[in-house]
């Protein structure tokens, strides 16, 4: 999305004189008029005339400075530019994108954003769940981030409450929380990931309240990403000037290149006509016999309906698709009990809508070894110096996809990062961060060692593509959790007892001829 230039002053505004300048400017200028006035005349005035205009000149810079101390003074500081240093003062903020995507437009016609994800309440989720708002903050994500928690209980509620009002909201205000009950038992199994179907609907209807607020929400832009996502640039409603690649199919890219009513966008998943194929559509649509998505055709299976997250879509389609999918989802698990059953259940929604979806094939990066339908060609085209380059420049951001989906195990020689190994409170003051490769990795191997394998010290290969792709993940995965967790520390640990050693890694040795010790059980 274009932006337009923005200075590289720091973020910070300076610190405010006792007066306003508007209105120590205000004061200038009718104390000079009143000079000017007196040396032109000569005109005598009665003391009560006199005593008059003193008021009224009193009352009128009283006026503008409270009215400029309003629209000012009380406004929050927003977070410098520059790499915060380690502090303990609770006000510092990491720094930013330079060029902020540009929410005004050239009109006043930039819609509201809403960024969901929906989560548990586990100490793993929790950490995602940081990073999620982290980088959201990092560059600058237009508009309101919103972690929807499903099945916490009560004591966990309060901790991720005490969390947003002690550290997430220094991030931004805009940043939020919404609890919803437990809904992995609807269909009187337990599947869990019915919450995010529901919990979504949850939202919408008692934390939005859709229903009421139809007229103003109905434009609005909303995403649901997963937990396990960071977002390496901004994600908007307009693809215009974006890198975006887009999946091709016989109904073809959209002339106007936004999300907009009728035309949701969702990205590329591997699972193509799955939907159609693995599940039984007629006790799926037993009470839609006549359903638009009884009558996609093969191609548009294939190439209008695998999606995933991230979806975006407006308020009116959101709104209905997710209607559709919790009518539909329970169905769907009744004859496919798997992993992605709550995502079948979404393309089927969508498809009993006759709503096809533009599916990017480059919104986010996550298998280093698919063949195609992730954003990897941009990795792949990036000098090697940039590949392990950790930047906040808009002219760096905008040449990569959108998120990174770190759902894989990541590796590289010894080099390691994947989210079921680190532990859950590898945030907290006494641990360490990473370790943080040298930038050359990719030079140095073409292989890896699985922290896990057996036997232990096992060399895989790996082609040249994926070496490069794998170096990609690892700089910037362990760099990105290093970043997130120094400033987490800066805001929560007291002085002196924060961690900041970057030691940790996942074997014992980072020779690969060195394996003794067998597998790292201790995950820290």
């Amino acid at each position: 999305t274009p932006t337009p230039p923005r200075s590289c002053y720091s973020l910070y505004s300076s610190q405010p004189s006792t007066m306003p300048q508007p209105a120590r400017q205000v004061a200038r200028r009718i104390g000079g008029v009143n000079s000017q006035q007196h040396q032109k005349s000569k005109l005598k005035f009665a003391p009560e005339a006199i005593l008059f205009g003193l008021f009224f000149i009193w009352l009128t810079v009283c006026v503008q400075f409270y009215r400029h101390h309003d629209g000012v003074l009380d406004q929050p500081k927003q977070p410098q530019q520059q790499q915060a240093k380690p502090s303990l003062d609770g006000d510092s903020a990491p720094n930013i994108r330079i060029n902020v995507p540009d929410t005004t437009a050239k009109s006043n016609n930039f819609p509201e954003h809403y960024m969901t994800f929906s989560t548990a309440c586990s100490a793993s989720q929790n950490w995602q769940a940081f990073m999620f708002f982290y980088y959201a903050h990092k560059v600058q994500q237009p508009g309101h981030v919103i972690r929807i928690a499903s099945a916490c209980s009560e004591q966990q509620q309060e901790e991720i409450i005490k969390f947003h009002e002690t550290t997430i909201s220094k991030l931004s205000s805009k940043f939020s929380v919404h609890f919803t009950p437990d809904f992995s038992k609807v269909s009187g199994d337990n599947y869990k990931y019915y919450n995010k179907p529901f919990g979504i609907q949850h939202w919408l209807e008692h934390g939005m309240k859709y229903t009421e607020n139809k007229d103003k929400l109905e434009d609005a832009i909303i995403m649901i990403l997963d937990p396990d996502m960071i977002l390496l640039r901004p994600l908007t409603y307009d693809f215009t000037d974006s890198n975006v690649l887009i999946h091709k199919s016989k109904k073809g890219a959209p002339k106007i290149r936004k999300v907009m009513h009728g035309q949701p966008w969702a990205s590329l998943y591997a699972f193509g006509d799955g939907p159609f194929r693995s599940v039984d559509l007629k006790h799926v649509f037993a009470n839609h016999t006549n359903s638009p998505a009884l009558r996609a055709t093969k191609e548009e299976q294939s190439n209008n309906y695998p999606g995933g997250p991230p979806y975006m879509a407006t308020g009116r389609d959101m709104h209905a698709i997710v209607a559709s999918w919790t009518e539909l989802v329970t169905r769907v698990h009744d004859v496919y009990q798997h992993l992605l059953g709550e995502m079948f259940g979404w393309s089927l929604a969508a498809a009993h809508l006759g709503l096809p979806h533009t599916l990017a094939e480059s919104f986010m990066i996550s298998a280093v070894d698919i063949g195609s339908g992730e954003g990897w060609p941009l990795i792949d085209a990036l000098k090697q110096d940039d590949i392990c380059e950790y930047s906040t420049l808009k002219e760096k951001e905008d040449q990569l996809p959108y998120v990174i989906h770190y759902c894989q195990n990541y590796w590289l020689g010894k080099w390691f990062v994947g989210k079921y190994r680190l532990d859950s409170d590898f945030l907290s003051c006494e641990k360490p961060l990473l370790l943080e490769p040298p930038k050359d990795i990719g030079s140095q191997y073409d292989f890896y060692i699985k922290p896990g394998g057996k036997p232990y010290g096992t060399k895989e290969r790996l082609s040249k593509t994926v070496v490069k792709r794998e170096q990609f993940i690892i700089c910037q995965m362990i760099a990105r959790l290093n970043d997130a967790a120094t400033w987490f520390k800066d805001q929560t640990c007291e002085k002196g007892t924060a961690n900041y050693e970057k030691s940790f890694f996942f074997h014992h040795s980072l020779d690969p001829n060195n394996n003794e010790g067998g597998e790292k059980t201790a995950k820290w």
